[in-house]
């Protein structure tokens, strides 16, 4: 289950296409594709590895002027579906 405190990486095996507001992810690897909107396509281009969901949902709120209690909730929640379909991956946090 993931936290707020999580880096997730988009899957280098994904194949992304911009059109028309909306991010078309295609995992040819396993035969899926995936629609998202702008928040959703947000979330891909800001999941680098080195933001946390919340450093995610922090620029999500201020870019969308949103609340953000609530866009913490459903980046957490939606980031969670897209590890699922295998969008995104997790990063292992650093050793100490």
């Amino acid at each position: 289950m993931l936290s707020l405190d999580d880096r997730l990486r988009a899957n280098p095996a994904a194949v992304t296409r911009e059109a028309e507001g909306e991010l078309v992810v295609v995992l040819p690897e396993h035969g899926k594709f995936v629609v998202l909107n702008r928040v959703g396509m947000r979330v891909v281009q800001l999941a680098d590895g080195a933001r946390s969901l919340r450093d995610i949902a922090a620029l999500i709120a201020e870019e969308f002027c949103a609340d953000m209690a609530q866009v913490a909730a459903d980046v957490l929640k939606f980031s969670g579906t897209l590890c699922e379909r295998q969008v995104l991956l997790p990063v292992a946090p650093p050793s100490s």
